[in-house]
């Protein structure tokens, strides 16, 4: 499973923040640059995972990530999925001063640190 490395963390905070009243998702890609995809380009997306390895897997879960945060605000999922079909589907939403989420961004820095 690919986590989205710390660094990115404030990018993809920074990219919720701007589109948090669209309806999509933020993907992460190898190039290790997010971006967001509207619901409009979804499909076309989708069509693409389904041919990469574990890619229908992949297709399946963000499909019940996007139904379940449809109209939910605006937490989006978020789409981490590299080149060898490894991935990390979550929800993530702007945070603003969220202590949980500090402690929760701590945790990962942690976790990223160990593994290398």
């Amino acid at each position: 499973m690919a986590f989205p490395l710390p660094t990115l963390l404030s990018t993809i905070e920074e990219l919720l923040l701007e589109v948090q009243w669209l309806d999509g998702l933020i993907l992460v890609t190898d190039s290790e640059r997010a971006s967001f995809v509207s619901f409009s380009q979804v499909d076309p997306l989708l069509r693409r995972l389904r041919m990469r390895p574990k890619g229908h897997e992949v297709a399946e879960k963000l499909c019940m990530s996007l139904l379940e945060s449809h109209g939910k605000g605006s937490a989006k999922p978020v789409l981490v999925f590299q080149g060898d079909g490894s991935f990390w589907l979550g929800m993530m939403g702007p945070c603003g001063s969220n202590p949980h989420r500090h402690h929760a961004v701590a945790h990962l820095h942690r976790c990223f640190s160990i593994s290398n």
